[in-house]
């Protein structure tokens, strides 16, 4: 058996701070597998599953009650997320207060991104960005990735 499966979860805040006057934000964070035998077998990754992808509002301070909408983009596939109820977009005071964890729906389109990023040195970049209808505020996203990388070892 040459191959090996590392499961990791990777968890990653994102500090979005939009200013007194501003409506929109974009912000980055990268996200990496820190597993040793993943980062020493780079080039003989096989395949990339992205078992469960999700975001929660962890904090938000400022404006009460600022409602967001956005999406989530990796390389260059965007997808939308702050999905609440029957909109795209989310109260952030009460999702944060709600502890509501919201799950990202993944497709073929952003895990071929996902992959390709950490075949060239096991970093991806998650962007979020879009607007909220009140400043000043500043809200953590949490983004919770869990990834099943299948390397060949030979």
């Amino acid at each position: 058996m040459t191959e090996f499966d590392a499961d990791e979860t990777i968890i990653k805040d994102l500090t979005i701070t939009v200013a007194e006057g501003e409506t929109t934000f974009s912000e980055s964070v990268s996200i990496s597998i820190d597993n040793e035998d993943v980062q020493d077998n780079l080039d003989k990754i096989e395949n990339v599953q992205i078992e469960k992808l999700t975001y929660q509002i962890i904090s938000v301070s400022g404006t009460e009650d600022v409602i967001a909408s956005g999406s989530f983009s990796a390389a260059s596939s965007s997808f939308p997320w702050f999905s609440y109820s029957d909109g795209d977009t989310v109260n952030l005071t009460a999702a944060a207060a709600a502890g509501t964890v919201y799950e990202i729906e993944v497709d073929q389109t952003f895990v071929d991104a996902f992959e390709a990023d950490l075949r060239n040195g096991a970093t991806a970049t998650l962007s979020a960005s879009g607007t909220v209808s009140d400043a000043p505020v500043t809200f953590v996203v949490r983004i919770t990735a869990d990834v099943k990388v299948t390397v060949d070892a030979i």
